[in-house]
C-alpha cells in the first residue's frame, strides 16, 4: 500500500510478528496515544467514551488509524468487530464505548488476522464445551473471577479429560494474586514468566487485559530496586516492558545511574523508544549500545527479530556500504548515521558519546564538523576533517560525499 508512514507500517509489522493479529486500540497504547490508565478506567466504566482520554488531535489519530486499516487489507487481514465489556461486569451488561462518532468506534474497536485464523461459524461452535472455552476466556480478559469459577466448574463436570483444564486454573489463580500484594518478586516473576505463554495461547490479544496488570503489579514491588546484571529480570522496567507501558519503561531506565552500562537497560530504552515513535531515544538506546556492546548489537540487529524495521534498515546500509568488511566496526554506527543524516545532529547531543573510546571520539568529531560546516566556520571544519582523515579513513570517505 502507498502513503502509509514507514513507522507507522513498522507497529503494525510488529503486532503482528507478535500477536499474530492488528489491534488499532493495541496500536493507541503502544504509541502513546492513550494511557493505560485510561484505558483501565475506561474498561472499569469510570470513564464514558475513550476518545475522551486520547492524547494528541483526534483528526490526526483517525487518520492513522485508517492509513493502518488500509495497510492491513492490502496485506490480506481480514477485519473482525470487537465487543469490549466492563471489567467484572455480567456479559449481560451494555457494551463500553470508544466514541460517539459511529465511524470512530468502528475503527478503533476492530481487529484484523490472517483468514485462515479466524474460526469460521458452524456447528461445531455450537457444542456446548466450546461455548464453556470461549466464555471463560471472556470472563477471564474481563477480569471476572467469579464468573470464570463458576464456567470452568461446568467444563470440570462436562469434559473432565479437557486438556486446558489445569491451563484454566493456572490463569484462575493469576486473577487471584491481584487480590493481594507481593511478598517475594522473584517467586511472582517465575510464575508470571510460567502462565504468560498459556495466557497468550488462550487468550490471544485479550491476554494483556489479564497480564498487564500482574507485570505492573510487579513493576510496583521492584521499584527503587537498583538494576542487577546478575538478575536482569528483577527491575521495573523489565516488568513494565511486558506490560508495554512505554512511558513507564523509559522512565525506568533513564532513572537508573549509568544506564548505558547495562545491554538489557539500552536494549529496553530502543524498544520502548520504538513503540512510544521517539525516534531520538531509540537512536540514543542504540548508540549506546553500539559503543558499550558492540557484539550484542550487532547480534540483536543482524537477526531480524527487533520490531524497528527503521533501525534494521539502516544497520543493513550501513553493512552495505563497507566495501571490504573491515573498515567499519559496529562501534562506528552512530558516527556514520550522523553522516547520512546531518540533521540529527540538532538532536543527538554530542555529549551523548560520554566515554572516551575511538569511536566516542570519532562520533564528536562528526558532531563537530556538522556544526562547523553549518556555521561555515571553514578554519575548524577543514581542521577536523584532516583530523578524521588520519583517524579514520573508512568514516572519512562518507563526509566526503557529504561535502
Amino acid at each position: 500500500m502507498k502513503n502509509i508512514d514507514p513507522a507507522l507500517q513498522a507497529q503494525v509489522d510488529a503486532q503482528l510478528m507478535e500477536q499474530g493479529a492488528y489491534s488499532p486500540l493495541e496500536l493507541l497504547i503502544d504509541t502513546g496515544r492513550l494511557i493505560g490508565a485510561d484505558y483501565e478506567s475506561w474498561r472499569r466504566r469510570d470513564i464514558e467514551l475513550l476518545d475522551s482520554v486520547f492524547m494528541g488531535n483526534k483528526e490526526k489519530i483517525r487518520a492513522q488509524i485508517e492509513q493502518a486499516a488500509g495497510y492491513a487489507r492490502s496485506i490480506g487481514l481480514v477485519e473482525q468487530t470487537q465487543e469490549f465489556n466492563a471489567w467484572h461486569s455480567q456479559s449481560s451488561g451494555k457494551p463500553l464505548r470508544i466514541s460517539a462518532d459511529a465511524t470512530l468506534h468502528r475503527l478503533v474497536a476492530a481487529r484484523y488476522a490472517p483468514a485462515q485464523s479466524i474460526p469460521q461459524m458452524d456447528l461445531f461452535f455450537d457444542n456446548p464445551v466450546v461455548v464453556l472455552t470461549n466464555g471463560i476466556v471472556k470472563a477471564l480478559s474481563a477480569r471476572n473471577a467469579g464468573e470464570v469459577r463458576r464456567q470452568l466448574d461446568q467444563l470440570y463436570s462436562q469434559a473432565p479429560n479437557h486438556a486446558d483444564l489445569g491451563a484454566f486454573d493456572r490463569l484462575l489463580e493469576a486473577l487471584d494474586h491481584l487480590q493481594h500484594p507481593l511478598d517475594d518478586p522473584q517467586r511472582e516473576q517465575e510464575f508470571l514468566l510460567d502462565i504468560t505463554p498459556t495466557a497468550k495461547r488462550l487468550l490471544g490479544s485479550q491476554s494483556r487485559d489479564l497480564l498487564a496488570p500482574l507485570w505492573r503489579q510487579q513493576a510496583e514491588a521492584l521499584r527503587g530496586r537498583a538494576f542487577a546484571p546478575e538478575a536482569p529480570t528483577l527491575h521495573c522496567s523489565f516488568a513494565l516492558r511486558q506490560a508495554q507501558d512505554w512511558a513507564g519503561v523509559s522512565a525506568a531506565v533513564l532513572g537508573e545511574a549509568e544506564w548505558w552500562l547495562h545491554e538489557e537497560l539500552c536494549l529496553s530504552l530502543a524498544q520502548s523508544g520504538f513503540y512510544s515513535q521517539q525516534r531520538i531515544q531509540a537512536l540514543t538506546a542504540w548508540s549506546q549500545l553500539c559503543w558499550r556492546h558492540p557484539q550484542r548489537a550487532a547480534a540483536v540487529l543482524d537477526s531480524g527479530r527487533q520490531p524497528d524495521a527503521g533501525v534494521t534498515g539502516l544497520w543493513q546500509r550501513f553493512v552495505d556500504s563497507d566495501d571490504d568488511q573491515a573498515s567499519l566496526a559496529t562501534a562506528d554506527f552512530p558516527a556514520w548515521l550522523l553522516l547520512q543524516e546531518p540533521g540529527l545532529a540538532l538532536q543527538l547531543a554530542e555529549d551523548l558519546a560520554v566515554g572516551d573510546t575511538p569511536a566516542e571520539k570519532h562520533y564528536r568529531s562528526v558532531h563537530r564538523w556538522i556544526h562547523a560546516r553549518r556555521a561555515q566556520r571553514q578554519d575548524e571544519e577543514m581542521a577536523l576533517r584532516r583530523s578524521l582523515q588520519v583517524s579514520h579513513p573508512a568514516l572519512f570517505r562518507f563526509l566526503k560525499q557529504r561535502v
